[in-house]
């Protein structure tokens, strides 16, 4: 466990007495360490403190702290209690539960969703871009930084590329909003009253349509549940129009979630899922659309 004495020195206003914070780290937190402190029997916080390369994952840690600031005064993330400048924050405790890998959603709870991006999407602009191929380019480069004498590396990178360069793409929106770019299950917490987005770590100015396939591919919507998505979320749209650009980021998506599992494992050797998760990830049909373009 992250030694979280300096934290807590650092969080002192906001703390009781150290000996009297329980701690438990989090199991969502796979891309960097997250720890609920409770005291007097109560869960009170959360805090992330960040354990990602960022150069090597296009991170960007003082746009995400105002888009998240941002997001907590309009009450689509639970309320920031403290933050330092390099990316470590601590939240509200919400009871909230985050949804599954597996979840099936109902029209309401889409709607529910589509709402709740349509308000992040009027959040205050940011400086920070995201192109979803730029992205997956930068991963694919830092792989090939953090791997070069490892031939197995190069193998899955040469497949990787490989899919890049067929992938069909969207011409991104000349209107660009803020955007989450990473809103899967669990970073929405979720209960009939109370609907929250979390970890915004990739946020940055880009098409709202990539937010929706995000939402479209790894939530399971059914199609009939993505032309609720989209009408819920903007009714103005042209849907059939809409719908094939969600196809297509929708691709670019699972791409750069493969990518991302193969780079965790080059710049976190130490971590003993990254690698089994992509080699489940590019096994698997109902996670790597490309086995069923390749049939």
């Amino acid at each position: 466990m992250t030694n979280l004495t300096a934290y807590f020195d650092k969080m002192a206003r906001i703390l009781p007495e150290f000996n009297e914070i329980q701690v438990m780290l989090l199991e969502e937190g796979f891309s960097n360490k997250v720890y609920r402190l409770s005291w007097n029997k109560v869960p009170q916080l959360v805090l992330r403190v960040p354990a990602l390369n960022e150069e090597a994952f296009g991170i960007d840690r003082q746009s995400e702290m105002l888009v998240l600031l941002a997001a907590a005064k309009a009450e689509i993330s639970p309320p920031v209690l403290w933050h330092d400048d390099l990316g470590a924050f601590a939240c509200q405790y919400v009871t909230q539960p985050s949804l599954g890998w597996d979840v099936e959603h109902s029209d309401v709870s889409v709607k529910r969703v589509a709402n709740a991006l349509a308000q992040a999407h009027r959040l205050p602009a940011i400086t920070h871009s995201f192109c979803i191929y730029d992205l997956i380019e930068h991963y694919l480069q830092s792989i090939e930084l953090h791997s070069a004498s490892r031939a197995d590396i190069q193998g899955e990178l040469s497949y990787l590329r490989g899919l890049f360069s067929n992938l069909p793409r969207v011409k991104q929106s000349a209107s660009q909003v803020v955007c989450h770019n990473d809103l899967n299950p669990k970073n929405v917490l979720i209960d009939e009253d109370e609907i929250w987005l979390i970890d915004w770590e990739y946020t940055g100015m880009g098409d709202p349509l990539f937010d929706l396939a995000v939402v479209a591919r790894s939530h399971n919507l059914t199609r009939d549940q993505q032309i609720t998505l989209i009408q819920s979320y903007d009714d103005s749209l042209a849907l059939e129009e809409t719908l094939q650009k969600v196809a297509k980021y929708s691709l670019a998506y699972s791409l750069r979630e493969m990518t991302w599992l193969l780079l965790k494992h080059v710049t976190s050797p130490e971590d003993p899922d990254a690698w089994p998760f992509y080699v489940d990830f590019k096994a698997m049909p109902t996670l790597n659309p490309f086995l069923e373009i390749s049939k």
